[in-house]
């Protein structure tokens, strides 16, 4: 009888815990990221936001780069300085302000989180197996018209 018990209890556990131990739920991704305004004019200014879900808080640290211009980085924050709004929310958020010289056109903007170690934080896909953490956001910049 014990033995029945036994297997019974081990069946159950296998069928209702173990299902629940997916690891691509349970690993940080970045759940939305945006700029706002979306359009901006030389000598204007913008808001950058990436929320991220990080049960585990692993992540110390977003860095964004100017992908066409690579020498161009920047840090967002999740401190409570403004424009953040409230610290360790996991609602990373940077103001960019854009340069009077900017020329015109879109602007791919590339954001990568990092460990406390600095290095990036890798996940892992269904399809590419492990990549960075990494989110991609276009601004575009106009001329005001004349």
């Amino acid at each position: 009888m014990r033995i029945r018990i036994l297997l019974v209890f081990a069946l159950l556990l296998v069928l209702v815990v173990l299902p629940g131990c997916n690891t691509f739920s349970r690993q940080p991704r970045i759940t939305s990221a945006s700029i706002n305004p979306a359009v901006l004019r030389p000598g204007e200014s913008a808001v950058i936001t990436l929320a991220v879900k990080d049960r585990h808080r692993i992540i110390t640290r977003v860095e964004g780069v100017i992908v066409d211009a690579p020498e161009t980085t920047f840090a967002l924050r999740d401190d409570g300085a403004s424009p953040d709004e409230k610290a360790a929310d996991n609602i990373w958020s940077m103001q960019v302000d854009v340069p009077f010289q900017a020329p015109p056109g879109e602007f791919k903007l590339e954001f990568t989180a990092f460990d406390k170690n600095g290095s990036p934080i890798t996940v892992r896909t269904k399809e590419s197996g492990v990549i960075p953490l990494r989110e991609t956001l276009i601004v575009r910049i106009e001329y005001a018209e004349q």
